[in-house]
């Protein structure tokens, strides 16, 4: 085991800042290739692999919560890059392969695995079925699937059933708190759908406890996959834009001040080049010596989303800047597993999925990309 982990750091790692793809590429040309990673992340039995390990040189299992949230990126690249979509994917209609899969893994409470890999024993988290949800809603609002809408209402009840009094999902889920501001965003969008109340109220309470949790400085508590932890940028993107969503859903003006409150701290920190450290604490400090590249990729559809409703420069500055960190990361190699990805660190030794390319890393670094191409359109007035 020892040696075939020192060969492959000898192998992959030693060139591995010769197997990036630089700056010269269009939106276009990075989309195709991240797209063309993610097809090779599709499993036999259906989901997309959670992530490829460059240690061993190998796919995990699918996983359920971001073959979910890859769903609104799949239709994206449909609505935004149509040519793109067919080059990659051709006649096949790879969203419903993804819906089918996720229908066939949901359990008979409503709740989806919590993980990947040996679903059995697995309990359910709350943050995973609101990103599914987010998912599956994209798909019922293209295909009008009764099954689908069937399967939403599952896991919002259940989402309904285990949320305390005042807003907060404190059982099943790992330290996140202020992040499921992205699950009340899913149940606002079901309001939307349906026009029933109650998954509003529901959310509501839980965008205004997440209120509760964010500092005068802007910062939102108890945010990261540890309890003692420094959170990723990565799980503090989860929060702003959640709390961004649910204000533009809403027009409510006290969570968009919450949300621009949650993102402008973060501004000084970011290099000439883009890079951000990878873990910021609650006083917006950060001794990081690697970059999150899924969290600069976040925050970068956060920063041109906060430029398009405000107009503020600064926003549209910073997003450009983070991603262009990213973009420099990009792998080109011949290897499939390899090409097109998004390391979950860079260094890709760092502290966020070391020597890993994780999915979601990729399905945001082409949300950002999108978001990018459409600003650029909207400025030079196409």
């Amino acid at each position: 085991m020892i040696d075939k982990v020192l060969n492959h750091l000898k192998l992959r790692y030693l060139s591995f800042t010769s197997k990036t793809s630089g700056l010269e590429d269009t939106e276009e040309i990075r989309i195709l290739r991240a797209l063309t990673w993610f097809r090779q992340s599709l499993m036999k039995g259906g989901g997309s692999s959670a992530k490829y390990s460059l240690l061993y040189d190998t796919f995990f299992p699918a996983y359920p919560e971001t073959t979910g949230y890859w769903l609104n990126t799949v239709f994206f690249v449909r609505q935004h890059f149509p040519q793109v979509y067919k080059t990659v994917f051709g006649e096949r209609v790879v969203e419903t392969e993804m819906k089918d899969w996720l229908l066939s893994v949901q359990r008979l409470d409503g709740t989806f695995p919590g993980s990947f890999g040996d679903f059995s024993n697995q309990p359910p988290r709350v943050f995973n079925n609101g990103q599914i949800i987010l998912g599956l809603l994209r798909y019922y609002k293209h295909y009008n699937d009764p099954a689908v809408m069937d399967s939403i209402r599952q896991s919002a009840d259940w989402l309904l059933k285990v949320q305390s009094e005042d807003g907060a999902w404190r059982q099943f889920t790992i330290h996140q708190l202020s992040s499921n501001t992205r699950t009340a965003w899913a149940l606002m969008l079901l309001t939307q759908v349906t026009g029933e109340k109650k998954y509003m109220e529901a959310a509501s309470r839980n965008i205004g406890y997440a209120i509760s949790l964010q500092k005068p400085n802007g910062y939102f508590m108890q945010n990261g996959f540890d309890a003692n932890g420094i959170p990723y940028t990565h799980s503090l993107a989860y929060a702003i834009k959640g709390m961004l969503e649910a204000a533009t859903l809403t027009g409510n003006e006290k969570w968009m001040a919450s949300a621009e409150n949650g993102f402008t701290p973060l501004l000084p920190l970011i290099k000439a080049n883009g890079f951000l450290g990878g873990q910021v604490d609650e006083n917006f400090k950060t001794e990081s010596n690697y970059c999150c590249l899924t969290g600069n990729s976040q925050l970068a559809v956060i920063g041109f989303k906060l430029f398009s409703l405000t107009g503020k420069k600064e926003y549209a500055e910073a997003a450009n800047l983070l991603v262009r960190y990213v973009k420099d990361k990009q792998v080109k190699s011949d290897a499939p597993s390899l090409s097109g990805g998004i390391p979950g660190s860079w260094p890709i030794s760092g502290g966020y999925c070391p020597y890993e390319i994780p999915n979601w890393s990729v399905k945001f670094f082409i949300d950002a990309l999108i978001y990018q191409h459409l600003g650029k359109q909207k400025e030079f007035g196409k």
